[in-house]
């Protein structure tokens, strides 16, 4: 749910009425939680969880999970971050390079 989440998120961005967006980590996780149904405590474990789940299963190679670790940490850190003065902004913008041609990952 977080992953089709982020994808509505960047599709809209990227659209022709898109642009860069300013978030507090507050309004992002309310956003989120609306469309997705999520519950915000939960997500504040999301990557210890996914780290022990990973360990316990004897992954191998645990490169091949670093996307899914990344979104499980950055759910982690939304939820986390999101009570009390914003720590830090969630800025969404459509993808762009200085070089044209080339997109920017």
């Amino acid at each position: 749910k977080i992953v089709e989440h982020l994808k509505a998120r960047l599709r809209t961005v990227a659209g022709p009425r898109g642009g860069v967006i300013s978030e507090t980590p507050l309004a992002f996780l309310h956003r989120m939680i609306t469309t997705t149904s999520l519950e915000a405590k939960p997500l504040k474990f999301a990557y210890s969880r996914l780290s022990s789940l990973l360990r316990t299963l004897q992954v191998p190679n645990l490169d091949d999970y670093n996307a899914l670790t990344d979104v499980a940490d950055f759910a982690s850190l939304v939820s986390t971050y999101s009570e009390g003065s914003p720590k830090f902004a969630i800025i969404l913008e459509p993808n762009g390079s200085s070089i044209p041609g080339a997109s920017d990952p």
